[in-house]
């Protein structure tokens, strides 16, 4: 009779508690990751999870979505891996093939390591997060995690180093002496294994190790009839690999194979506890760690069951590839030899076919559960988020000094480069002595609304805001109900546009807040900047604008008659300007009439307006109509409570990640003015299949069901996670709802989901004007009518301005802030517009246009970021003059030109021109990184400000772009008039 142990790695929790200093006075809960089963423990507290295996950061992540701070504190670090991995498909299945294996055990460990070493970096730089392994020499188990980076880059998860010292209600880390308050401890550091069922001498387990002959057998043993299955941790698959090991152990008891000798067993054995390099492959940093396929291949060639390529290739070629190329999937070990399985080669052929990896493939009912003929999605908002940094003391005391001192400077500085003639000067300077300043209006005390003050401020006008709400920040302010009828972010919102892209131009933020913030931090940055520039004093909270209408002699003055309410008052006043800054998001869009059977639905119905945070969904079965952000983002949120959820699209979306090539910030890696200039003058359809190979990198958008679909206008979302929930289940995208019964939705593929419990509409806002008169009520919603997205064409005086009212494909912050400079200069009297006559038959020339389909309509889709700013900017005469700077300050304009086009290249000359402008710009890198590196790596490099990429490929760039421009300078002024003359009726 013989003896099998399957009881495998996991017995015993390792707390290690006696290492921690301090630990036993601790007055706050701690634990080990066994004992840990629900996040709902760590609402509002600060958490410590002290390993960063794949425990530690599985947890530390879903912390981080209810806790207060989470922090992960490491003592090597660790290289982490997604799950989706190149053009989307499992990370085993691209990483786990017999060619990369080969490949890896043919070369030195040096270069085999920094092949590693750049692939994982591939996906972020470790070392700018702080998880950078400290031994680089031996290779550990990665960690497998699809959240942890997003967590870190948006602050929610801080990696620390090791713990110095426990204290009674905080922690102290060996990097700084710093106190953090610590509610929870959990301790994911492990597992000790034993079997107390054996006699000590018969496993001999020293040093977490234990004395077994290829991992099974114990060496010692006079006779083989003790085999422990699953006690290893191969780099890949453990089942298979405890499937392999019970094959051959079986063969092994009943004699069909035999073993070596005792010596010669415990000679091996010995030798794998050394841990001695071979100066080829990977070197594993623990005894239990090996390579997966050499391992199994090992046990497979002694039961004869490992696959011979070289036969194959001669009597099945197309197999023999499949084996060697594509991943090592166990089916390849039940090809031959005993236990050989008839249907293992057709498995092997149609595993692709899942993934739909081949043309022709039959798509995975998984991940292609979209038809995506169908019509338009619905025109979801493309939130795109922002962050405002801190403030430069200089610009504070410029703001107190006088108009003549401020138009005295800026014309001596840049001479004829400044916007302000000496006439304007004088008329700046007869305005503040000699008249009171204008009057304006601001409507709303979101961002907009801030930014539109400030401007007013800097431009010495006199501004007053209402605000409907009792408190600043609009869509911002969280509140836990939408009673009031006004747009409120959902609480795990997270930003979309890092901070250096979407910071006010003079206002950087703090370089330790985080890359992208939630709403809470955000909306606690704008009430800093409010008391910063003494904002407050202006508003009038809990005032609802009620009209605003034309004063009798408007087309001498240009003043408005506001009329307003509070608490039941009203008001009537006089304003010699308006800026409204009310927001896109104004009232929800519900468009109940073009789903059938909608109102026999028995189930809950809502609009992603009255969603808040995902408590009262657990267990439930989900639709969300609508895949823009808001749909991605409350689609995944719930995924991890609800009990399914789908995501219905018409027409798909690209879907992209907040960080980029490296771990940076995508934004910052996109938004630059080499690329805007090469998107200008490349064609259409090369830009397009560039732009779409890169989209599909990190996943093929056709395979998860997410491609656009043919003749359908393509659209963009940012979700770090929704590809993974779609590749774990957990999200089901459909297509277009073609009905709903009492308790079902019926799609157009003719698909039909039973039980739905929740159909939650992300489809949109629409926005109006009630306080205006008709014509101005309607045209100002018709974006054609609005000189550059600002201006209403009809009026005889520019004394009413929307800010706000964009979409960019880069930060909407930036853009206001441009749009409320450029139109509070224009309320002065310091910059032009063309007279109302020409604006309005300009506007109506293009509406017959559009109408006749000859013509666009410029209003759907997002107006290029960089060009749109640039083009403000040259009204206002603050738009960076890149030639002049290659010749005065070539640092400067190499990152103006090559880097990220942030807003502060906007203060460099000009009115309202910074000091600090070409500071912040050279040190924006070093912002973005500082909140990333909370534990120090010795021996880290740090990166330069500008991107590697930049290094390699700059000097040719550049080089190419004076060509281009030399070569398309005249083809860039003709082609606008021909395309004129052909769309002329």
């Amino acid at each position: 009779m013989c003896l099998s142990t399957c009881n495998g790695t996991v017995k015993s929790d390792s707390t290690k508690s006696s290492v921690y200093t301090g630990i036993n006075t601790f007055k706050g809960q701690y634990f080990h990751s066994r004992e840990y089963k629900h996040p709902d423990i760590f609402r509002d507290k600060n958490v410590l999870v002290i390993g960063m295996g794949n425990s530690g950061t599985d947890i530390a992540v879903e912390a981080s979505h209810l806790a207060k701070k989470v922090f992960l504190s490491t003592t090597g670090g660790a290289w982490v891996i997604s799950r989706v991995f190149d053009s989307g498909y499992p990370w085993d299945m691209v990483f786990m093939t017999r060619f990369q294996n080969t490949f890896r055990n043919s070369l030195p460990t040096p270069i085999v390591n920094w092949l590693i070493a750049r692939r994982m970096n591939s996906w972020f730089n470790h070392a700018n997060y702080g998880l950078i392994p400290e031994d680089r020499v031996q290779l550990r188990e990665p960690v497998l995690n699809d959240e942890l980076p997003g967590r870190i880059i948006t602050g929610k998860v801080l990696i620390k180093p090791r713990i110095k010292e426990v204290k009674e209600n905080s922690v102290v880390f060996s990097n700084t002496p710093k106190e953090e308050p610590i509610d929870i401890i959990v301790f994911a550091t492990g597992y000790t294994f034993a079997f107390p069922f054996l006699d000590e001498t018969i496993v001999k387990v020293e040093d977490g190790q234990a004395s077994l002959y290829k991992y099974i057998f114990p060496a010692h043993l006079p006779k083989p009839t003790l085999a422990v299955i699953g006690l290893i941790k191969p780099l890949g698959s453990l089942l298979p690999t405890g499937d392999t090991q019970a094959r051959w152990a079986v063969r092994v008891l009943k004699g069909v194979i035999k073993l070596p000798p005792s010596s010669i067993m415990i000679e091996e054995v010995n030798e794998r506890k050394q841990n001695k390099p071979s100066g080829f492959g990977l070197r594993y940093c623990k005894a239990l760690e090996t390579d997966y396929i050499t391992y199994v291949d090992e046990l497979l060639t002694a039961i004869n069951a490992k696959p011979n390529l070289f036969s194959l290739l001669l009597t099945d070629p197309r197999l023999a590839l499949a084996i060697f190329f594509g991943p090592c999937t166990p089916y390849q070990f039940r090809l031959t030899g005993p236990g050989k399985w008839e249907g293992a080669r057709n498995a092997i052929m149609t595993q692709q076919e899942v993934l739909n990896l081949t043309k022709g493939g039959m798509a995975s009912k998984i991940l292609k559960q979209a038809s995506l003929e169908k019509p338009s999605d619905a025109a979801n908002p493309c939130v795109l988020l922002w962050n405002q940094p801190k403030y430069d003391s200089a610009s504070a005391q410029r703001q107190k000094e006088g108009i003549y001192t401020i138009v005295k400077v800026e014309f001596c500085d840049e001479g004829s480069l400044l916007a302000l003639s000496y006439e304007e000067a004088l008329l700046n300077l007869y305005h503040s002595e000699n008249t009171m300043a204008k009057r304006v209006a601001v409507i709303g005390a979101g961002v907009s609304g801030l930014s539109s003050i400030k401007c007013c401020l800097d431009e010495h006008l006199e501004p007053v805001c209402f605000e409907r709400s009792n408190d600043i920040g609009g869509l911002w302010k969280f509140t836990e109900t939408s009673k009031d009828g006004m747009t409120r972010v959902y609480k795990s919102l997270v930003t979309n546009v890092c901070k250096e892209m979407s910071c006010y131009s003079d206002f950087p933020f703090q370089e330790d807040y985080p890359n992208f913030m939630n709403q809470e931090k955000f909306w606690n940055y704008l009430k800093e900047f409010a008391e910063h520039f003494d904002l407050l004093k202006y508003i009038q909270f809990k005032t609802t604008v009620c009209s605003i209408t034309k004063r009798p002699d408007f087309s001498e003055t240009g003043q408005w008659d506001v009329v307003t309410e509070t608490e039941g008052r009203r008001d009537r006043a006089v304003f010699d300007a308006v800026m409204v800054c009310t927001g896109h998001f104004l009232n929800p869009r519900l468009p109940l009439e073009s789903f059938p059977g909608i109102h026999r639905f028995k189930g809950q119905i809502l609009h992603s307006q009255e969603y808040k945070m995902p408590a009262g969904f657990q267990g439930k079965r989900v639709l969300v109509i609508g895949l823009g952000n808001t749909g991605g983002d409350v689609a995944v949120e719930l995924s991890r409570t609800a009990s399914q959820v789908f995501l219905s699209t018409r027409t798909g979306t690209w879907v992209i990640n907040r960080s980029s090539d490296g771990g940076y910030p995508f934004n910052m890696m996109v938004t630059r003015r080499h690329h805007n200039f090469i998107a200008q003058v490349l064609p259409s359809c090369i830009l397009k299949w560039i732009q779409e190979r890169h989209l599909n990198k990190r996943f093929d958008h056709a395979n998860y069901g997410l491609n656009i679909a043919k003749g359908k206008k393509p659209k963009k979302i940012v979700n770090d996670e929704l590809p993974t929930c779609i590749l774990c289940g957990t999200v089901t995208i459909k297509t277009s709802v073609k009905e709903f019964t009492e308790t079902s939705a019926v799609f157009e593929d003719g698909t039909v989901e039973e039980n739905i419990d929740v159909v939650i509409f992300t489809t949109g806002y629409t926005y109006s004007f009630p306080f205006f008169e008709e014509p101005l009520k309607t045209l100002c919603t018709k974006k054609i009518f609005l000189y550059k997205l600002v201006f209403p064409s009809n009026l005889e005086k520019t004394t009413l301005a929307m800010i706000g009212f964009i979409s960019l494909t880069g930060s909407i912050l930036a853009g206001t802030e441009l749009q409320a400079r450029w139109a509070t200069r224009i309320f002065k009297g310091l910059c032009k517009i063309p007279p109302s006559q020409k604006l309005m038959a300009e506007a109506m020339k293009k509406e017959q246009l559009i109408e006749r389909g000859l013509m666009k309509d410029p209003g759907v889709d997002k107006a290029d970021y960089i060009s749109y700013l640039d083009d403000l900017a040259s009204f206002i005469g603050v738009k960076p003059n890149i030639p002049l700077l290659f010749i005065k300050d070539p640092r400067l304009a190499w990152e103006v030109f090559f880097g990220p086009c942030t807003p502060y290249q906007y203060r460099l000359m000009g009115p309202g021109k910074w000091d600090g402008a070409r500071n912040a710009i050279l040190t924006q890198w070093d912002r973005t990184l500082k909140p990333l590196k909370t534990r120090t790596i010795p021996g880290s490099f740090k990166p330069a400000s500008t991107s590697h990429h930049l290094k390699a490929w700059g000097a040719p760039i550049l080089l190419a772009s004076l060509l281009l421009i030399y070569k398309s300078s005249i083809f860039l002024k003709l082609v606008p008039e021909k395309l004129q003359d052909r769309l002329s009726p």
